[in-house]
């Protein structure tokens, strides 16, 4: 494998945003490493997406992979519920809980409310995350695939478990794992900056935010190219 030279981002709107509905302008991670490193970027991103859907997307891309490509992950928070839904004949990710704009889309919300209330559990639910992330990885590593996570859920700092986050390939912030909940201890969110009466809160990166994960990042494709550099002078 020779340096990377491609890029695929997945996640939900935390890599998805290019824009606030505050008005709020800032520059995307995507966008600042593509712009850095110059490579080719690829967005599988989408607003609202949940951990089972951005490992859909990770799984079927992975059957299609070009040499010499990173897949950069961003989970998302494990209260969100995504499954096959019939009546839209699709894979559907919930987070509304109302304000359904249709029948078909009153009865997921619906559904998803009763699940919030009868079935979800917190402890569970970031057992599942850690079984299916081990299972993704051991997937990845298997077809030779480079990657890198950004964890976001807050429970995931609750894990005393380092080895999960290192054969998993977990970016770190300052011994935080959920770069969300780094972001609200250190006002990396749009929110943190404009807290004035009357503004819509959005609770999406600031520019800071956004340029410390394209820093993280870089940094390691940065190390990933010298460990492919070397094991080719090896070999």
């Amino acid at each position: 494998m020779n340096k990377i030279n491609t890029i695929c981002f997945f996640g939900c709107s935390f890599t998805a945003v290019e824009g606030s509905i505050t008005g709020y302008e800032f520059k995307n991670y995507r966008k600042l490493i593509e712009e850095k490193l110059g490579v080719n970027c690829y967005n599988y991103s989408y607003s609202g997406k949940s951990n089972e859907e951005i490992i859909n997307d990770v799984y079927l891309n992975s059957k299609e992979y070009k040499p010499n490509t990173l897949f950069v992950i961003q989970t998302t928070f494990t209260n969100r519920l995504g499954m096959y839904y019939d009546l839209m004949d699709r894979f559907e990710s919930i987070c509304k809980t109302e304000n359904a704009e249709n029948e078909k889309e009153k009865i997921l919300i619906d559904f998803y409310n009763y699940w919030l209330k009868y079935f979800y559990n917190k402890n569970f639910q970031l057992l599942e995350f850690e079984k299916s992330i081990d299972l993704l990885s051991a997937w990845l590593s298997k077809m030779n695939i480079p990657f890198l996570i950004i964890g976001m859920d807050e429970t995931l700092d609750s894990l005393n478990n380092n080895t999960f986050f290192e054969r998993n390939n977990f970016l770190d912030f300052d011994n935080h794992k959920s770069f969300y909940t780094y972001a609200c201890l250190n006002k990396l969110r749009i929110y943190d900056v404009l807290k004035i009466k009357n503004v819509i809160e959005d609770y999406h990166f600031n520019q800071f935010g956004h340029d410390i994960l394209a820093e993280k990042i870089i940094k390691s494709i940065n190390q990933i190219n010298d460990q492919q550099t070397k094991s080719g002078k090896e070999s």
